[in-house]
């Protein structure tokens, strides 16, 4: 007969939970201005950079305003010109007591008052320039034109999405998590993810985030994962199930898988060496089992450290016999 002694081990709950993955940025752009659409640069599937045009609104109207805005920026500085030489002319004037001072500080007003005419010039160009330049959408981040959503010739508002851009480098997969799990749920949780698109793969992952916010009806929480690998194959909607090594708080002995008897009742057994008796005596204890992983099993209750398991042998043996062990 062979027997060993339980070793000790940290306990640990494996979990399953299933998602899918999402991309960490998407957005339905939409213009800054309402107008009419004039182009549209891109299509479906293609792929974007980072201020990349995606569709132009017919500007030749804001063209022409900006134009205005500009002959009158002319206007004003020109103005402002004439007023300062008036200005310079009259400090000459009254120097060489040509010209009342009252007449000076009337000069300098109007220069102030041509100056800040200039600034209102300058200003109203600059938000009609800047109008302009909000005809021409661009991508605000790098990724995938998911879908195209308006048509050139129509009328957009600026609440109206034109396209729909999805980030595909980086991805979130989404699980919902049991309220039960939170307390162990910690950032470093060991996380392994398997993709169904990717059959015989296993990904290594790890928390990112939970969020506190329960689901009062399922009384589920949202679990944030990130892959550790991110030139994986995979993009979002993809479904996946999620491995999570819990620690449970306890510590479990882990005994050999050929110690362990199972009855059809569901009763799961193991013999042990009363070695306080003498000879040494074997005795059946029921025995909960937490998991097996491979040729071991961690046991939850029923057996002590200090009590050595019948490896081999054990299928002959009745209660209270006497036994003979090789110490393994």
């Amino acid at each position: 007969m062979e027997i060993a002694l339980p070793e000790e081990a940290a306990g640990t709950q494996r979990v399953e939970l299933t998602g899918s993955f999402t991309a960490r940025r998407a957005a339905q752009v939409s213009p800054r201005v309402s107008g009419l659409i004039a182009d549209i640069a891109v299509d479906a599937g293609d792929v974007v950079a980072a201020g990349d045009v995606l569709v132009r609104l017919d500007d030749e109207l804001a063209r022409l305003a900006l134009a205005q805005a500009e002959a009158a920026v002319e206007e004003a500085r020109a103005a402002r010109d004439e007023a300062a030489r008036l200005r310079d002319e009259g400090q000459r004037l009254v120097r060489d007591r040509f010209l009342p001072e009252t007449e000076v500080r009337a000069r300098e007003s109007a220069l102030h008052v041509a100056e800040a005419a200039l600034r209102v010039a300058e200003a109203e160009r600059d938000t009609v320039a800047e109008r302009v330049e909000r005809h021409v959408i661009t991508a605000p981040f790098g990724g995938v034109i998911a879908r195209r959503l308006t048509e050139a010739g129509e009328w957009v508002e600026t609440a109206t999405a034109v396209v729909e851009l999805v980030a595909v480098d980086a991805l979130w997969l989404d699980v919902q998590a049991p309220q039960r799990l939170w307390p162990g749920l910690r950032a470093g949780a060991e996380v392994t993810v398997t993709v169904d698109a990717l059959p015989g793969q296993t990904l290594p992952a790890h928390i990112h985030a939970r969020v506190p916010v329960s689901d009062p009806a399922a009384r589920t929480f949202l679990l944030r994962l990130v892959l550790d690998a991110e030139d994986a194959d995979i993009t979002p909607g993809m479904s996946a199930r999620a491995q999570l090594a819990l620690d449970s708080g306890q510590t479990l002995l882990v005994i050999p898988r050929d110690a362990v008897i199972r009855y059809p009742d569901g009763t799961t057994t193991v013999w042990v060496v009363d070695r306080e008796s003498s000879p040494s005596r074997a005795r059946q204890v029921e025995i909960t089992v937490a998991r097996t992983e491979g040729d071991r099993v961690a046991v939850a209750g029923g057996l002590e450290s200090d009590q050595p398991v019948v490896v081999r042998g054990n299928e002959v043996l009745t209660e209270d016999q006497p036994v003979r062990v090789i110490e393994r």
